[in-house]
């Protein structure tokens, strides 16, 4: 197994149906259409991906965390 493979071994299932119930949210909160390829909607995928892969495991948290790194 290479140490790529290692330090990042994918996401499961759950986890990107957790991403995306939150990248859903936060779309709707800011009224932006989450199909839309703008950079807006871009930036706050990679976000909500970043926030997860940096520890933010459960709904409520990563939430919480988009929500403290966007005011």
């Amino acid at each position: 197994m290479s140490s790529l493979h290692k330090r990042n071994p994918g996401f499961h299932p759950s986890d990107l149906q957790l991403c995306q119930r939150v990248f859903d949210r936060v779309c709707l909160e800011r009224k932006l259409d989450r199909m839309s390829g703008e950079s807006d909607v871009q930036l706050l995928a990679a976000t909500v991906f970043s926030l997860f892969q940096n520890g933010c495991r459960n709904e409520g948290e990563l939430l919480e965390s988009f929500r403290r790194t966007r005011q």
